[in-house]
C-alpha cells in the first residue's frame, strides 16, 4: 500500500460558481470524498496548502510548494498537487529545475472543468494522477489533456479544449482515456544523488517577443530596470532581426546587454521543433552576439531554467551548459 500526498493550490479542478464566476471552492478532503475510488492506489492524506486561480500564482508560491514538498518528503510515496492549467506547466518546470534528484513521483494535475460539472475532464485526470504518483516513476510529471508529461516539456495550448496541457517536443510518459492508460517506453531520470531542494529564484527576468518593429530600446530599458536575464522569443528556427537602423538592430541590443552581464536566451515563436540558430545568418550572428540557444525549451521552460540558474549565481557558460 503506497502513502500518497494530496497538495491542493485551488485552480479550475477544485472550483464552484459564485457571483464572481468560478472561484476554488473544493478541498482537497471533499474531493477525496467525491472519488473514493482513487484510494484504490494507496492511502492519501490530503492537505490544503493555498486556495487561488493559478493565474495568480507567483515564483513565491512555488518555493512554497516546494517547502511542502520537502517537508513531507520522507513520509510518502509520491505526491499528486491539483492546480490550475493556466501556469500549470509554469510550476511543473519549476519543479522540475528546483527539485534535485527526486527520487518519487511528483505530479501536477489540473482540469478544464471543475469537478462537479457533467463531463468532467477532472476524474479521468485525478485518476491518470494518482497512478502516476503510485507507479515507479521519479521525477515531476505533470497531467492533463489525456497524457502524463515529463515536468519541463508541458505547454497549455487550448483555452478550453479538454486536451490543454500537452508534451511538446518530447513523446508523453503515458497517455490516458477514462481509467486505461496506457505506458510508454520512457526511462525515468536516475536519481543517484540526495535529495535537495533550491529555493533561489531570480525574479528579475523578462520574456520579450521579437514582432516586426521591436524597439531595441526595450531591451535597453529592462537592463536598466535591474533585469538580469531575458528571454527573446524569436522566429522560426531563432531568426533575430538585425539592421542598420540602431533602433531596430536587436542583435546589437543583445551584444550590449551581454557585455553588461545580462544572460539573454532565445526560444522559437513556433509550437514545435524548438530553435537551430546555426543555419540563418539571423541566428548565427545573433549567436555570435552572446544569446544562448534554447533548444527545444519552450518559453515557459527556459524562464524557468534561467530564473533558477541566476538564483543559484551560476556562470555564464554553466547557464549555456543547462540548454
Amino acid at each position: 500500500m503506497k502513502n500518497l500526498c494530496w497538495l491542493a493550490t485551488g485552480g479550475t479542478i477544485a472550483s464552484r460558481p459564485s457571483s464572481n464566476g468560478l472561484v476554488p471552492g473544493f478541498t482537497a478532503q471533499k474531493m477525496l470524498d467525491m472519488l473514493p475510488e482513487l484510494k484504490k492506489y494507496g492511502s492519501i492524506d490530503c492537505y490544503d496548502i493555498m486556495n487561488l486561480d493559478s493565474t495568480n500564482l507567483q515564483p513565491h508560491d512555488w518555493q512554497f510548494i516546494a517547502r511542502c514538498i520537502e517537508k513531507y518528503y520522507t513520509q510518502y510515496d509520491g505526491f499528486v498537487i491539483t492546480h490550475g492549467t493556466d501556469t500549470l506547466s509554469w510550476t511543473s518546470c519549476a519543479l522540475s529545475c528546483m527539485l534535485e534528484n527526486p527520487a518519487k513521483p511528483i505530479v501536477v494535475i489540473g482540469s478544464q472543468l471543475t469537478l462537479e460539472e457533467e463531463n468532467t475532464d477532472a476524474k479521468e485526470n485525478l485518476n491518470a494522477a494518482f497512478a502516476a504518483a503510485a507507479s515507479k516513476l521519479r521525477g515531476v510529471y505533470a497531467v492533463c489533456g489525456g497524457q502524463i508529461i515529463s515536468g519541463l516539456w508541458a505547454k497549455k495550448i487550448y483555452s478550453e479544449d479538454l486536451r490543454s496541457i500537452q508534451s511538446v517536443n518530447m513523446p508523453p510518459v503515458a497517455t490516458f482515456c477514462g481509467s486505461d492508460i496506457t505506458w510508454s517506453d520512457f526511462v525515468c531520470p536516475s536519481a543517484t544523488g540526495e535529495f535537495k531542494v533550491h529555493y533561489e529564484l531570480e525574479e528579475k527576468v523578462a520574456q520579450v517577443k521579437i514582432m516586426p518593429g521591436l524597439d531595441g530600446e526595450i531591451l535597453a530599458a529592462l537592463a536598466d530596470l535591474g533585469y538580469k536575464g531575458i528571454v527573446l522569443e524569436a522566429y522560426g528556427a531563432g531568426g533575430i532581426p538585425f539592421s542598420e537602423n540602431e533602433n531596430k538592430d536587436i542583435d546589437s541590443a543583445v551584444k550590449r546587454l551581454t557585455e553588461q552581464g545580462i544572460v539573454c536566451v532565445c526560444v522559437t515563436q513556433c509550437l514545435y521543433d524548438g530553435v537551430y540558430m546555426n543555419r540563418y545568418e539571423v541566428g548565427i550572428k545573433a549567436v555570435e552576439a552572446g544569446i544562448i540557444p534554447a533548444g527545444k525549451y519552450s518559453a515557459e521552460a527556459a524562464t524557468v531554467k534561467l530564473m533558477t540558474a541566476l538564483g543559484r549565481k551560476m556562470t555564464f557558460d554553466q547557464i549555456k551548459q543547462l540548454f
